[in-house]
Parts: C-alpha cells; structure tokens; sequence
C-alpha cells in the first residue's frame, strides 16, 4: 500500500518530516510505503530498506566506488556519518567509512589498477605499499577523485569485532535501485553514541527518530551497554528506548 502526502518540503527535509509524521501518528507508518510529491519514498521490509530521493553528488560519488568494489567480488559495508547522510540528515561530511573483508593481494591489486583509471589513493601510488604498509596493518587507505582531496573514500579492512559485526549483519538499503550494505542501525547508533560529539549524538538521534519502529530494541541496547553509553546520554538523544 502507498499513501501520497502532498505537502511543500523547501523547508524541511523529508526524512524530518517524517520523523514529525511518525511522532504524531506511530500507527500510520505500519506496513506502508510513504511516497511525496517530490519522488521520495521510504520502504522497510525485514533487512531491506527502499530509498527513492534526489541524489547527491556525494551519493553518486559512493555509488560509483561500490559498482567497483561489487565488480570484484569484494565484500564490504558503508559505516560512520554517511548513513545519516544518505536517510536525509542535513550535513557535510569530507569522507565515507567503507570497510572490506580483507581481500589476497592479488585480488586487490586488480581492483587497485580499475579504481585508479577514475580515482587516485591519497597516501601511496603504489598497491604494494597500500596492501602491505597500511592495509596489513589494520590501517587506512584513501581514494578521491582525480583532482581533488574531498570527498573521500576511507576504504579499511574488518578489524576487530566492531567490524567483524557491522559486516557479517551489514543491512541492504536500496538507494533508487543502487544496492549498498550499510552497517546494521543498532550498532550505528550505538557507535555514534559511544564517538560523543555533538554531530556523532544528532546523527544517532536522527536515525533512531527516523527509523524508530524498525530498530530491534534489545539488540540496541546491547550495543549501548557494550560502548558503555552513559543512560543520561541515552535519555536525552534516544527519547523513549526503553
């Protein structure tokens, strides 16, 4: 079933408004697709969540990188501050958090000499030091368009559990019809919780608010106790988690 709200949105993202829909009247999320007169639409079914919006230059430039990764067989999930980002929360971000089940070398440096035809890694020219110095070594690569610094790809291979959670329950988002396996929302807003800035504290707020009804509770607050997150702090940015 699709419900059609007209309604102007220069003002107000749409995810927010939602938010404001669903505070209002929770009963009237369940089991529908919210569709807008601007093409935004919002599906949740099980592990799989449907996103029809405008896209960004920022969701292009993801969106990309992955057909890249996806190419090559290179398992992977989108972690930190751009899940916020891609729901409608409304800020800038200079890079996006991608982890990957560590590939052989061989495999990366194919993927490497496909990722440099568009892109160039900002710490190395070389897929040897890249692999061996950073990767090997539970460290960080990054990779931005030609030409520019920003955005940029953090691209990390899974260490420690924290990775090894966000990856093997990584959840499917269907960014108008681009596939991307986003780290599970419970460990999400429970890592932004545990970060502590003030944009770490309204990014878990945005996407608890948003997706509030969606989120396993239990699961939630497990992941809270695990980072040690302070109950004031729960009370005050996750209003109602019981």
């Amino acid at each position: 079933m699709k419900v059609y709200i007209s309604v102007k949105t220069e003002s107000l993202s749409v995810p927010f408004l939602l938010v404001y829909i669903r505070r209002k009247q929770p009963s009237f999320f369940k089991g529908l697709s919210i569709k807008l007169v601007n093409d935004v639409e919002l599906t949740v079914t099980g592990k799989k969540i449907i996103f029809n919006r405008e896209l960004s230059n920022l969701d292009y430039f993801v969106i990309d990188f992955i057909k890249l990764l996806e190419k090559h067989h290179v398992n992977y999930v989108i972690v930190s501050g751009y899940i916020a980002i891609v729901f409608g929360r409304s800020r800038n971000t200079e890079d996006v958090d991608i982890i990957v089940e560590k590939p052989s070398q061989t495999t990366f440096n194919v993927l490497w000499k496909d990722i440099i035809k568009r892109y160039e890694c900002v710490n190395t020219s070389d897929p040897n030091e890249a692999y061996m110095e950073y990767l090997s070594q539970g460290c960080g690569i990054r990779f931005s368009q030609k030409g520019t610094i920003i955005p940029n790809i953090e691209f990390k291979c899974v260490h420690g559990d924290d990775d090894d959670i966000s990856i093997t329950q990584a959840r499917l988002l269907v960014l108008n019809s681009n596939p991307l396996r986003i780290s599970p929302l419970e460990m999400q807003i429970a890592y932004k919780m545990y970060l502590g800035s003030d944009k770490d504290f309204e990014d878990a707020k945005f996407l608890f608010d948003l997706l509030n009804e969606h989120l396993d509770k239990a699961k939630l607050n497990s992941f809270l106790a695990a980072f040690n997150t302070k109950t004031t702090l729960v009370k005050k940015y996750l209003k109602g988690l019981q």
